[in-house]
C-alpha cells in the first residue's frame, strides 16, 4: 500500500472513531471533533505535499542518474573512437613515414644512377675529356690496383673498362697500363700486343716513347731478339732527348 492512502485510512478510522458511540465523559463535542478533522486533514495535506515533493526529487534525481549513465556511456563510446581514431592516425604516420623513406631511397637511388651515368670533366695526359662517373671510377679503381701490385685484377679492370667504353678518353692509357701489367705477369706475348694496338691506334700518345720502350722489353723477354733491337733502336731513331731513348741504349748491347 502506498504512504499517502495509508495516511488517508489512518485518518478515516481516526475520524470515525470520532464519530462512533462513547461514553458521555469520552466524547468530543462538534467543535473539537471538528478541530481534529481540520487537524488531521491538514497533516494529511502537508504529508500528501511532501510525499509529492519527495516523488518529484526521486524523479529528478533518477533522471540526473540516468542522465549520468547515458553520459558515462557516450563518454566511454567517444574514448574508444579516440582510440580508434588514434590507431588510425599511428597507422597511417606509419605508412606515410615508410613512404617518405621509400620516396627519398629511390630519388637517392635515381640520383646515384644520373650521376653515374651523366657526363662529368676530367683530366687525362693534360686534357679536360668526358667521362662517366662510373667509368672514371672504373679507371682509378684499375691504377689503385696496378700501384698495390695486383697486376691481375688490374689488367681485369682495364680490359672490362676497353669493353663498356670502347671509345673511352681512358682508352690510350688503359692500353699502356694493361701493356705494363702483363709485362709485370711475365705475359709478354699479351704486352707485346697491347703496345702495338697502342702504338697503332694513338700514334700520338704522351707516352709513346715509353710504350715503344716497354715493347722493345717485351720483345726481349720473349726471346725475339731481332724485333727488339729493331724497336730500341727506332725509340731512339724517333725520341732522341727521351728518357726512354737512354734506357733503349743502354739495353742494346745485350741484344747485339
Amino acid at each position: 500500500m502506498k504512504p499517502a492512502a495509508s495516511l488517508f485510512a489512518a485518518l478515516t478510522v481516526a475520524v470515525v472513531g470520532l464519530l462512533a458511540p462513547a461514553p458521555a465523559q469520552a466524547l468530543f463535542d462538534d467543535t473539537e471533533a471538528r478541530r481534529a478533522i481540520i487537524d488531521l486533514r491538514g497533516r494529511f495535506e502537508v504529508q500528501t505535499r511532501e510525499m509529492a515533493e519527495l516523488k518529484a526529487r526521486l524523479d529528478r534525481l533518477e533522471q540526473v542518474s540516468r542522465g549520468q549513465l547515458e553520459l558515462q556511456t557516450q563518454i566511454e563510446a567517444l574514448r574508444q573512437e579516440v582510440a580508434r581514431l588514434r590507431g588510425q592516425l599511428e597507422e597511417q604516420a606509419n605508412a606515410l613515414a615508410q613512404t617518405q623513406r621509400a620516396q627519398r631511397d629511390l630519388a637517392s637511388s635515381v640520383d646515384t644512377r644520373l650521376k653515374q651515368v651523366e657526363p662529368e670533366q676530367a683530366q687525362v695526359d693534360g686534357r679536360t675529356v668526358t667521362v662517366e662517373t662510373e667509368e672514371r671510377k672504373l679507371y682509378e679503381s684499375a691504377l689503385s690496383q696496378f700501384r698495390a701490385g695486383d697486376f691481375a685484377r688490374s689488367v681485369a679492370s682495364l680490359q672490362q673498362l676497353r669493353s663498356r667504353w670502347p671509345e673511352s678518353a681512358y682508352t690510350a692509357n688503359a692500353l699502356f697500363w694493361t701493356g705494363s701489367a702483363q709485362f709485370a705477369l711475365k705475359d709478354y706475348k699479351a704486352s707485346i700486343a697491347s703496345h702495338q694496338v697502342l702504338l697503332t691506334r694513338f700514334p700520338d700518345y704522351p707516352r709513346a716513347a715509353d710504350a715503344m720502350l716497354n715493347l722493345g722489353y717485351a720483345q726481349a723477354e720473349s726471346g725475339d731478339r731481332k724485333a727488339a733491337k729493331a724497336t730500341l733502336e727506332n725509340v731512339i731513331r724517333k725520341y732522341p732527348d727521351s728518357q726512354a731513348a737512354q734506357l733503349a741504349r743502354d739495353r742494346l748491347p745485350a741484344l747485339r
